[in-house]
């Protein structure tokens, strides 16, 4: 027993790693992607930011959409091969990028990247489902640490490699990170081998997913991932207001999500331990609300100093929710049902990633820069709203279901 028990904490130490180099290999390219739409004869710099946006969107958009089908081909082939799916195509497909000789050829791979990959997404399917009993919060808890700390990293080093040494090497970077990743998952990661033969008996008898336990969850999932990229937009253009002593916006801005991405692997962890607890959705909800009432105040911040604090704390309390809903999607379905049920979360944060971006951009040139910081602390006050709401529907609709089975029933016998 302690020989097999080694043997997972090792292999679940190996995917660690390689979804440290995979999320490092996707975000290594972000900071650059403007210039390089520049480069490929879109003069103009508004126009270029227009492109940068458009082909963010793409990805997301077709990754909402092919989400939900590789997470019902897991459920029949296994978590392993769609990791390992994902990370050999994005290895080819980022690669192909520092290729392109124009715009619309970028557009095209950066659609076919949305279809094909989704490391984040098989990751955490096989995390949950290679976890020995009552270690799914933990283990989900510190993936999604390493993929808030490889977010952190990534564009920081990326930008640093494109100055050093040009944009189109730095594909070249991402694609070799992912095929390593792609590599340490074949070699050193064990797919779930023990639970398959159960997921077979479970197929014939799989019907839709059970929405209304899934919806509270992924109202939060949504909202949360919306929030924490609709204000990127609007962030460069706000501290402009508050920064004084000359400094480049753009690095504090750079500095401040790279903390903000770092203060959420902190709270991944925290919201894992307290989920074992208290349970998923009670954090969930905690989380939301807290959240909320540190984005709210953000717009009205009269210093950086005031900034960095409300963004740290929002951040931390944003990290906490998704390794905790990750963990409440999980146990909303049964076994042979699980890829099918991360699937749809993949999809549900897909579209956040598009529309959030989006959303903050316009509210940015509507309203100003503060309404894009506003934004996310209404909706995350909302969200828990709506959450707690759904939640209490749910189990007052149990109870009643209960109850007219039991009459039923004693009807029946008399």
């Amino acid at each position: 027993m302690s020989k097999t028990n080694a043997a997972g904490r090792l292999s679940f130490a190996v995917l660690l790693v390689s979804q440290l180099a995979a999320t490092a290999g996707f975000m290594f390219v972000i900071p650059f992607m403007p210039l390089y739409v520049q480069r490929l004869g879109v003069e103009s710099a508004g126009a270029a930011a227009a492109w940068a946006g458009l082909l963010n969107t793409a990805t997301a958009v077709t990754m909402a959409l092919a989400a939900p089908l590789w997470g019902r081909l897991a459920d029949r082939v296994g978590p392993k091969a769609m990791l390992l799916r994902a990370a050999f195509a994005g290895a080819v497909v980022v690669g192909l990028m520092g290729l392109v000789t124009a715009p619309w050829q970028l557009l095209l791979l950066r659609l076919l990247q949305g279809s094909l990959t989704g490391t984040v997404a098989a990751a955490t399917l096989l995390a949950s489902a290679t976890a020995p009993e009552g270690r799914a919060s933990s283990r989900l808890g510190a993936l999604q640490m390493v993929i808030f700390l490889a977010a952190a990293a990534g564009p920081f080093w990326g930008g640093l490699f494109a100055d050093l040494v040009g944009i189109r090497a730095s594909f070249g970077v991402t694609a070799a990170l992912l095929f390593v990743s792609g590599v340490l998952v074949l070699i050193g990661v064990g797919d779930a081998e023990r639970k398959r033969e159960e997921r077979a008996e479970g197929e014939g008898s799989a019907g839709r997913l059970p929405l209304r336990g899934l919806l509270p969850v992924l109202v939060a999932l949504f909202v949360v991932h919306a929030s924490i990229t609709g204000v990127v937009p609007a962030l460069p253009g706000f501290l402009s207001s508050l920064v004084q002593d000359g400094a480049p916006v753009a690095r504090r801005a750079g500095e401040l999500l790279g903390a903000g991405a770092l203060a959420a692997a902190l709270g991944s962890a925290f919201g894992a331990r307290l989920a074992k607890r208290f349970g998923a959705l009670p954090v969930i909800l905690a989380a939301l609300l807290l959240a909320g009432l540190a984005s709210l105040p953000q717009a009205g911040a009269a210093t950086l100093t005031q900034l960095w604090a409300l963004r740290l704390a929002s951040g931390f309390f944003l990290g906490a929710v998704i390794p905790v809903a990750n963990l409440a999607v999980r146990s909303s379905v049964p076994e042979g049902r699980q890829g099918a049920a991360f699937g749809a979360s993949a999809s549900v944060t897909s579209a956040a990633f598009g529309l959030g971006p989006l959303g903050g951009g316009v509210l940015a040139a509507w309203l100003g820069f503060g309404a894009s910081l506003l934004a996310p602390g209404v909706m995350l006050l909302v969200a828990a709203a709506v959450v707690a709401v759904l939640s209490v529907a749910s189990s007052w609709r149990g109870r009643y279901v209960r109850l007219l089975k039991l009459v039923l029933g004693h009807l029946v016998t008399r």
